[in-house]
C-alpha cells in the first residue's frame, strides 16, 4: 500500500464515525419521542480493489478503511406509561399500528391518537388509524368515533340510598305549590334524580321528603310543568309513597316494599308517558344529616359521547352519558416476519418494504400481537447513559482517524524533505 493511501483511510473513518456521530445525536434528541425506536450504525470493511465506486492501488486484500454499511432499528418495545388520556393507547408486546389508507399503509408504535374535523381517529400527524367496524373484523377501514348508534331505554326503575335525619322537624307537604320554592320551604330535604324518556331525552325529577309524624315521612315526585307541556317552573306532582321506620331507625320488609314511588308523567314532547318506580326502601332514619349516598337508574339516553375506552383486543367503546357504553370499531395491529426490513418515514411512522415480508393485520392479543393498553403510551426505548457511551467511543474512533490522516501529511512532507 502507498503510503497517500492512508489518507484514503482516514478520510473514509473519518466519515464513517462521522455518520454514526449523527445517529447517536439522533438517538439523544429522540429520548422522549413518543413510540421512538432507538438506532445504531453498522460499520464494515472497505476492500482497496473496489468498493461502492471507490478505488485504491493497494496490494490484493488489503483494506481502504470502513463504511456505514446500514443503520440498524432496534424494536425492543420502550417503557410504558400511564397517561390517564382516554385516546392515547399502548402496545404490550409485538406489532404496529395500521395508519395511513388500506392502499398504501404505514405502521407506527406511536399511540397518542387524537379525533379529526370529520369525527375519524388519526394519529398527531393527521394520518388515519385503520380498524374494523364490522361484526367479523374482516374489513380494514377508518374508524368513525362519531358514528355511534344507540337506542334509547325509556327509565322504569330508579332505587335511592340515604338517610332521613330523626332530628328532622315535623311539616306537612304543601297543596297545589306554585313553584319549587314552595315545596323548598317546608320539605326537610329534597334531591333531583335524571330519567331517560323512550326518545332518550333526560328529565329532572325533584324529589321532596317531608316528615309528616315520629318515625313517619312523605316522600313527593315532582317535574316541571315545561317537561308536559304546562307552565314552566311550575311544579308537577307525579306519585307520593308514605316512609314508616321502626325504633331501629329502619325499615320493615312490609314498610320498604311500600316505600315506592309509582310516578306516571306524561311528557310534553312526543316521548311516551312513562312510569317510573322510585325505591326508597333502603333508606335509614338516624340521627345523622339528611342525604341520599347514591341513585341508580335503569335508563339509557340516545348516546352523548363523555369519553372513550380502548380495550386489550383493541375494542373501542364510547362512554355515554347515561353511564352506559357503546362500541365503536377495533383497532387494527400488524406484525412482520423481518421488522429490519421497516424503514421510518418520519413522524415516527414507519413504511414496509419486500424485505419485511407480507404484513399479518388483525385483532390485538391474537398469535404474536401484542395486548393493547389504554391511557398510556411508549416511551422511547433509547438508554440515554448508553448513548453517551457510544458518543465518548466514536469520538476517539473519529479523533484517531484524524490522527491517520496528520500522521500520513507528516511522512509525506518527511519523505519530499530527503529529496531536497
Amino acid at each position: 500500500m502507498r503510503i497517500e493511501s492512508a489518507f484514503n483511510t482516514g478520510r473514509e473513518g473519518l466519515t464513517a464515525h462521522g455518520q454514526a456521530i449523527a445517529v447517536a445525536g439522533d438517538n439523544i434528541s429522540n429520548a422522549n419521542t413518543t413510540g421512538y425506536k432507538v438506532q445504531r450504525a453498522v460499520f464494515a470493511d472497505l476492500l482497496g480493489e473496489r468498493q461502492d465506486d471507490r478505488v485504491a492501488e493497494v496490494v490484493s486484500g488489503a483494506g481502504d478503511g470502513v463504511f456505514v454499511h446500514h443503520i440498524k432499528t432496534n424494536f425492543e418495545t420502550g417503557p410504558i406509561n400511564s397517561t390517564g388520556r382516554d385516546l392515547d393507547v399502548a402496545i404490550s408486546g409485538n406489532g404496529f399500528f395500521v395508519v395511513g389508507s388500506k392502499e398504501q399503509p404505514f405502521y407506527t408504535r406511536a399511540g397518542s391518537f387524537q379525533i379529526n374535523k370529520d369525527g375519524f381517529l388519526v394519529t398527531q400527524d393527521g394520518q388515519q388509524v385503520l380498524g374494523y367496524t364490522d361484526a367479523n373484523a374482516t374489513v380494514l377501514t377508518g374508524i368513525d368515533m362519531r358514528k355511534v348508534q344507540v337506542d334509547p331505554v325509556a327509565t322504569t326503575e330508579v332505587q335511592a340510598f340515604g338517610n332521613l335525619s330523626v332530628s328532622a322537624t315535623t311539616s306537612q307537604p304543601p297543596t297545589n305549590p306554585l313553584s319549587f320554592k314552595d315545596i323548598a320551604a317546608a320539605d326537610e330535604y329534597s334531591t333531583v334524580s335524571s330519567v331517560y324518556d323512550s326518545l332518550g331525552k333526560s328529565h329532572d325529577v325533584v324529589v321532596s321528603f317531608f316528615k309528616t309524624g315520629t318515625n313517619n315521612w312523605t316522600v313527593q315526585a315532582y317535574v316541571n310543568g315545561s317537561e308536559t307541556g304546562g307552565t314552566a317552573d311550575q311544579p308537577v306532582l307525579v306519585g307520593q309513597a308514605n316512609l314508616a321506620f321502626d325504633s331501629t331507625g329502619r325499615m320493615t320488609p312490609e314498610a320498604a316494599a311500600a316505600a315506592v314511588v309509582n310516578a306516571n308523567v306524561a311528557w310534553g314532547n312526543g316521548a311516551a308517558a312513562s312510569a317510573i318506580a322510585f325505591d326508597f326502601g333502603s333508606f335509614s332514619q338516624f340521627a345523622g344529616a339528611s342525604l341520599v349516598t347514591n341513585v341508580t337508574q335503569n335508563g339509557q339516553g340516545s348516546g352523548d359521547i363523555s369519553g372513550y375506552k380502548v380495550g386489550a383486543d383493541g375494542t373501542l367503546y364510547a362512554l355515554l352519558s347515561g353511564g352506559k357504553q357503546a362500541t365503536v370499531g377495533t383497532i387494527a395491529t400488524a406484525v412482520f416476519q423481518n421488522n429490519d426490513g421497516l424503514i421510518r418515514a418520519g413522524s415516527s411512522i414507519y413504511a414496509a418494504t419486500p424485505d419485511a415480508g407480507t404484513a399479518a393485520v388483525g385483532v390485538a392479543g391474537v398469535g404474536p400481537r401484542g395486548e393493547l393498553l389504554g391511557q398510556s403510551l411508549e416511551a422511547a426505548n433509547v438508554d440515554l447513559s448508553g448513548e453517551f457511551v457510544d458518543l465518548i467511543i466514536l469520538q476517539r474512533g473519529y479523533g484517531a482517524n484524524s490522527r491517520v490522516i496528520s500522521t500520513a501529511n507528516e511522512i509525506i512532507k518527511d519523505t519530499i524533505a530527503l529529496v531536497r
